[in-house]
This record gives structure tokens, sequence and C-alpha cells, in this order.
């Protein structure tokens, strides 16, 4: 881990943490305060939400028809772009249950790009942006996953 991601890391842990005890409104502590433009793009919503009149609802109406929820990151990259600025690159799965008729879970993978502001030696949130992986990568693993066992392991060991 570079110095800066290890600044870094307790930030997306918090990330991480509200979001799996079904919180996400917590979040607000973790952005800058002073912050009165944020920028938040989620990807399964068509609009990005430029403050926090929206930012606010879209998290409470995530506690509210979220039963079950998970979310981890892995491949974490991180660079200076100011003396008191750090630009992001995270990979995020994320699992779902919805509240309601239909307990089907889901999940996905998505790219978040992010940015953070140094405060007082605390890092804190100041744009966030989601995006999935583009539609060729995302079909192509939908067929691969549903490659039957016994096909995998006869071309692993032709007879």
């Amino acid at each position: 881990m570079t110095p800066l991601l290890d600044e870094l890391k307790p930030l997306i842990t918090t990330w991480e943490d509200c979001w799996n005890r079904l919180k996400p409104t917590e979040l607000r502590d973790w952005w800058d305060p002073d912050e009165l433009k944020p920028y938040y793009v989620a990807e399964e919503i068509p609009n990005p939400m430029f403050s926090w009149d929206e930012i606010m609802p879209y998290w409470q109406d995530a506690e509210s028809i979220l039963a079950h929820f998970s979310v981890r990151t892995w491949d974490h990259r991180c660079k200076l772009i100011g003396s008191d600025l750090a630009s992001m690159q995270i990979m995020m799965h994320w699992n779902a249950v919805l509240t309601g008729a239909d307990p089907t879970p889901f999940g996905l993978d998505v790219r978040v790009s992010a940015l953070a502001r140094k405060i007082s030696d605390t890092w804190l949130f100041c744009q966030w942006i989601e995006s999935p992986l583009g539609a060729l990568p995302y079909i192509k693993s939908k067929y691969t996953s549903n490659v039957d066992p016994e096909f995998l392991a006869a071309i692993a060991h032709p007879i």
C-alpha cells in the first residue's frame, strides 16, 4: 500500500461500513462539510445529483427500500491532484435484496471514481461517481458464468 492509500483507506472502509449497516445517511458525516455543491453519481439512477437536497433523499430512500445490502471494494488506486485533494479509482461489488414481494438477491460490479479533500488531517469525500462496466464485458461475464461445469472439466482435461 502507498502512504496516500494508507491515509485514504479509513475513508473507503467507512464508506463500506455505512452501506453494510444499511445506514448510507451517515455518509454525510464523511463528506467535506463546506462542500456546497457535492457531486454524486449512482450507477442505478439516470441523473447525477449535484446538491444535498438530492443526495440526502437518495440515501434515505436506500435505507427504506433495502432489506439486505453488502458492498466490498478492491483494486484501490489513488493519487494526489493537489496538496489537499486526492483522486481515487476503486472497484466495487454490491449485493442487494429489496423490501417487498420479490426477495430475489441481485448485485453488480461497478467502477468508482471519487475525490477526497484533506481537512485538518482527515480525508473527506467531495465527489463520488459510479459506473457499471461497459456492455461487452458485462455480457461476456454473463455468458462465461453460464458454462456448465462438466463442459469446463472436459475442455480442461480432454480425453
